[in-house]
């Protein structure tokens, strides 16, 4: 397999290279690039080269502007120590953004979603090219859906929207969202943050939960009458809204729309 590193800072590139090496011993790499200008010059000869790894900020530009000046085939997975050009990079022909330092994890991952994608293009399960980029789509529903959020894991920045997210709450001083599927995840963001992003299909319960209506199978009176949630998906505590806060929650409940 041979592969391409973008990296201007050399101890980058040889650790990169060595991580690629340990998770993947049959791996070839065939150029290290350290300038925008070096990049357009060895792709611009149509090298046969199956991915590209690539920093985003060098010394003379962005990457960017290496892949905007020549056409590549090949997909590129970004490595940066930001998240400032995530959608970006998604409008090239990148397929993975992981953040530095770059562990053996995150390019054992960013490797399945690679072959993963290689098996789809040879089953034709994907109708279209990879330099239009597998992602765009999938990004782009995301742009055009409200209410975006992006979180950071294990190195990785993950893209999610209102309709993935059952419940944000806060857990020693720290907060967390829960998606449907179970996934935990934690955000750099205050529980009002979250309120404002996520909108109105969500409810503050508490102090210490924000709640999907779509993740609430039914509610029930405690003793105290508080309203006690029962929700589609496992947490650790159980999720009560105040007497206080329980009509106004029974109207959000009744609301036919929800901005």
């Amino acid at each position: 397999m041979r592969i391409v590193l973008v990296e201007d800072e050399c101890l980058a590139a040889e650790d990169l290279a060595q991580t690629l090496s340990l998770v993947l011993p049959q791996i070839e790499i065939v150029k290290y690039i350290q300038s925008v200008q070096e990049g357009i010059a060895f792709f611009r000869d149509a090298p046969n080269v199956d991915l590209i790894f690539s920093d985003i900020q060098l010394g003379d530009g962005l990457s960017f502007e290496i892949f905007k000046e020549i056409s590549i085939s090949a997909p590129i997975v970004f490595c940066t120590a930001y998240d400032d050009y995530l959608l970006e990079a998604f409008k090239t022909n990148g397929i993975d953004y992981i953040l530095k330092p770059i562990s053996n994890e995150a390019v054992e991952s960013t490797m399945q979603k690679y072959f993963g994608l290689q098996r789809q293009l040879s089953q034709g399960a994907i109708n279209h090219n990879l330099k239009d980029g597998l992602y765009n789509d999938l990004l782009g529903q995301a742009q055009s859906r409200q209410n975006a959020l992006v979180v950071h894991h294990h190195g990785r920045i993950i893209p999610l929207v209102a309709e993935d997210i059952a419940l944000c709450y806060i857990e020693y001083e720290n907060v967390f969202v829960k998606t449907f599927d179970g996934k935990e995840y934690a955000v750099n963001k205050s529980l009002d943050d979250l309120e404002k992003t996520l909108g109105g299909v969500f409810f503050r319960a508490n102090r210490q939960h924000l709640v999907n209506r779509v993740a609430l199978r039914h509610a029930s009176y405690t003793l105290s009458r508080k309203l006690s949630l029962d929700l589609a998906i496992a947490h650790s505590s159980r999720v009560y809204v105040s007497r206080e806060k329980a009509s106004t929650f029974l109207r959000w409940l009744e609301a036919k729309e929800l901005a």
